[in-house]
């Protein structure tokens, strides 16, 4: 971190007046940044939760069944949420018309994608220009969270070209600090994106994890002069490894920050400041909770969104699995973060009575520099069949590989009791597949 960002960062944590994303929802609870206490915090938000049952019984076809035994004004503190029950995507798909609280010509966007716990099945989310102002509004602090400034260059590798893409709401967004951003959309190329990179010089960009990695490692063979220009990256769409961020550390010199959200928040829902102390998020818009945790204090994302006109989600559970912190943020945030995501549920993986997740095995693959993305198949109760992707004429030792993997905890008590079965192999590539921005999964047969 240059010195400058230094001295930005310990002057803030000196005021103890956290980020630019925490100044945002200081003002929109009408309040100062240094009277933003968690338990402020708490308050607008149970308010806001009340408010919200009451419009979306009011206005949605579903809630207003769902809710029906509901009483908004027994909800006095954050732990009554619990007296409501719970909707997921199940719930949504193919019965967004009960979801909506608006009239269709009022609607400003609407995304489909596929859910993830039905095959063949997709979910279609609305938003009115109200929702997506508030993500703007985010973005924007978010960026600046990061130390973004006036003038720079940002390239992007995610979608960008339709009207309320990651692309076009980070444009609108840093429309007021006159950013250069280029939009060239998801890594498939390598090469081709090198180039991109090289051309642009940008000193911010936006990906995916993984991606990245293969951009890094590829530059390596030139000595990575990339990392005069670059300072900042902000990884998203996936769980972002320590690995990935210390290879671009380590490679481009720059600093690396993660950002955490989904469709159903908007795209949008909390990114690292320079502290790396977990994420900042949105809580005048989205109230997250984990009400379940295991004794490591992980457990499934909930997430409501608070004042939310187009479609109202409430307690719906993000298959997210997630761990908060209240502690202070070095940067001087006093309010609850998320601390760390571990992955969708659905990416666990159980053998015999042990279990891990597809991202304890992207942390010790990608702490190999050679790898630049990685496969997962698993093959009855037994067979775990990993493939790792490395560079055309790149040389590298599986055994080191399999050291790595078997050092996992999970995956060496699956091994020691029999429980599995590793198959290691490597392939070559110059490229990422079509679509690979979704997030990883395991393939089961």
């Amino acid at each position: 971190m240059a010195d400058g960002k230094k001295e930005s960062a310990e002057g803030r944590k000196e005021s103890g007046l956290g980020v630019a994303v925490d100044e945002l929802v200081a003002e929109r609870m009408g309040i100062q940044v240094r009277d933003l206490t968690q338990e402020r915090a708490e308050a607008y938000q149970v308010e806001a939760f009340r408010r919200t049952l009451a419009y979306a019984r009011e206005k949605g076809d579903f809630y207003r069944t769902h809710l029906k035994d509901i009483d908004p004004g027994e909800i006095l503190s954050l732990s009554d949420l619990t007296k409501v029950p719970t909707t997921c995507e199940e719930d949504l798909a193919g019965e967004e018309w009960r979801f909506a609280c608006i009239d269709a010509s009022s609607v400003q966007r609407v995304v489909t994608v596929p859910t993830t716990g039905t095959r063949g099945k997709r979910k279609r989310l609305s938003f009115s220009e109200e929702d997506q102002r508030r993500a703007i509004d985010f973005i924007n602090r978010g960026y600046l969270t990061m130390d973004c400034t006036e003038g720079e260059r940002m390239l992007i590798y995610m979608s960008g070209n339709a009207p309320g893409s990651i692309g076009d709401l980070v444009k609108q967004a840093m429309e007021p600090l006159h950013m250069d951003i280029r939009v060239v959309g998801p890594v498939t190329d390598i090469a081709k994106a090198y180039e991109e990179l090289m051309d642009f010089a940008p000193s911010v960009v936006e990906a995916i994890p993984w991606h990245m990695a293969g951009l890094a490692r590829y530059g390596s063979q030139f000595g990575n002069p990339e990392k005069a220009f670059i300072r900042s990256v902000n990884l998203s769409a996936d769980v972002v490894p320590d690995a990935i961020v210390e290879r671009l550390e380590r490679l481009w010199g720059c600093s690396v920050h993660r950002h955490y959200g989904s469709t159903e928040m908007c795209i949008f829902g909390g990114v690292e400041c320079a502290y790396h102390g977990g994420y900042h998020l949105r809580p005048c818009d989205i109230l997250l909770e984990i009400p379940e945790t295991d004794e490591q204090g992980r457990g499934e994302i909930l997430m409501t969104t608070l004042d939310r006109e187009a479609m109202p989600l409430i307690r719906y559970r993000t298959g997210d699995i997630g761990r908060m912190t209240g502690e202070r943020c070095g940067c001087g945030c006093q309010i609850q973060r998320l601390e760390k995501v571990y992955g969708r549920e659905s990416s666990r993986i159980t053998l015999g009575s042990a279990s891990f997740f597809l991202s304890d095995l992207a942390e010790a693959l990608f702490g190999q520099d050679e790898v630049i993305d990685f496969e997962v198949r698993l093959t009855g109760e037994r067979l775990l069949e990993v493939t790792v992707l490395t560079l055309p004429g790149e040389g590298m030792e599986l055994s080191a590989v399999e050291e790595r993997l078997c050092s996992l905890a999970g995956l060496r008590k699956a091994l020691e009791e029999g429980a599995c079965v590793l198959k290691l192999t490597q392939r070559a590539t110059d490229s990422y597949p079509e679509g690979r921005n979704l997030k990883k999964t395991v393939v089961r047969i």
